[in-house]
């Protein structure tokens, strides 16, 4: 019995090891080609940093356009990092593997070493695609605007109690902001954002500072009714619009004003140019990322951040209580930064300070920004 179930196990493994020879004989011997098909192009993780001080609600945007990247190029991922100002200016030099994208503000960066030049981008606002010299590129930026009390400023009053919101930031120079929105000619019309609303506001050219400390605090005066008027960006106009979905705050609506506008809320992306054997693959790919922020879907998906295309032509805010006014002021003359070094925000600065001093009027003030930033866009 043992004897025959034993030639009946000979007789089934038989036919099946002439089956893996036949197998074995249709499979290429050299695997390598395959291999080599398949992972032709680099892929892998790109890691981007970014300046951890943005104001603005950005990431959410940062993350739904990086995933929708990762979706059209299979095995790329993006790693987002929220780094400090410290590590983003000793990305190459810390010791640490550089990332292979940074994401950070005009003025964080003393110059442009280590970062690799662009080419090829699309159309953007005036003024922008040149602040970086080429090896930086905006893919947001953020505006000034008023707000006001529609109540106290409903009877076009040739002044008005302005307060400063918040001192100026690596992202935002509220106090410039002021001044510029000052510039307006005495007695020009603002048109609001409401439809079918317009009160000929004489846009506050001959406005008094208070004495209120430039702080926060003038933000919560503005809430309570103790101040007519205040330079916003998106961020307070975000906080303004949510007291008004919930039945408080003031009544009060946003408009742009001004010459010219600075462009100092701005993110740039740059690509690191550092040597290693993939450079060239993580680097198409990343100026493949850089594309794809700044596409006009990509872009148009800004609203979810509160934060401004830096396309020309792109408008994504119309009807939107605030936004829209921010939305017009970026479409003002813009006096923009450059992407490197400090020099422009001392400049800045000492010109705000002669402004709030009384030592020179917001058109003079105009004026020297220009000769410090260049001409407007």
């Amino acid at each position: 019995m043992r004897r025959a179930v034993s030639i009946l196990c000979v007789l089934i493994l038989i036919p099946l090891l002439l089956l893996f020879l036949q197998i074995r004989a249709e499979l290429p011997t050299e695997t390598a080609p395959l291999v080599q098909e398949k992972y032709d192009s680099w892929a892998g993780v790109l890691r981007l940093w970014v300046y951890e001080g943005w104001a603005a609600n950005a990431t959410t945007w940062l993350n739904r356009a990086s995933s929708s990247f990762e979706a059209a190029h299979d095995g790329v991922y993006i790693e987002t990092r929220k780094v400090d100002a410290a590590a983003l200016r000793d990305f190459l030099t810390s010791g640490v593997n550089p990332p292979d994208m940074v994401l950070f503000p005009p003025g964080l960066l003393e110059n442009a070493d280590g970062l690799m030049a662009l080419g090829g981008l699309p159309q953007l606002r005036d003024g922008l695609a040149s602040c970086a010299d080429g090896y930086a590129a905006p893919v947001l930026m953020g505006a000034y605007a008023w707000a006001y009390n529609r109540q106290a400023l409903g009877e076009l009053p040739t002044e008005a109690d302005v307060l400063i919101c918040a001192p100026a930031t690596d992202f935002s120079s509220p106090p410039a902001a002021l001044m510029l929105l000052l510039t307006a000619e005495q007695g020009a019309e603002v048109e609001l954002e409401t439809p079918g609303v317009d009160l000929g506001l004489p846009v506050l050219a001959q406005a008094r500072l208070s004495a209120t400390p430039i702080s926060q605090e003038a933000y919560a005066a503005f809430t309570r009714g103790e101040a007519d008027a205040l330079p916003v960006t998106q961020a307070e106009v975000r906080r303004l619009t949510a007291l008004s979905e919930a039945g408080r705050g003031p009544d009060w609506s946003a408009a742009a004003a001004g010459e010219a506008m600075l462009a100092d809320q701005l993110l740039l992306l740059g690509i690191v140019d550092w040597p290693r054997a993939d450079i060239a693959e993580r680097q198409e790919l990343c100026l493949s990322f850089l594309m794809h922020l700044l596409s006009e879907q990509t872009q148009a998906a800004l609203a979810v951040s509160g934060a401004l295309p830096v396309l020309e032509g792109v408008s994504i805010y119309a009807g939107k209580a605030g936004y829209e006014a921010l939305e017009a002021a970026a479409n003002l003359p813009l006096l923009v930064p450059p992407a490197f070094g400090t020099d422009w925000r001392e400049a800045l600065e000492a010109i705000t300070d002669a402004f709030l001093a009384g030592a020179i009027t917001s058109g003079e003030g105009l004026e020297r920004l220009q000769a410090s930033l260049g001409p407007t866009g």
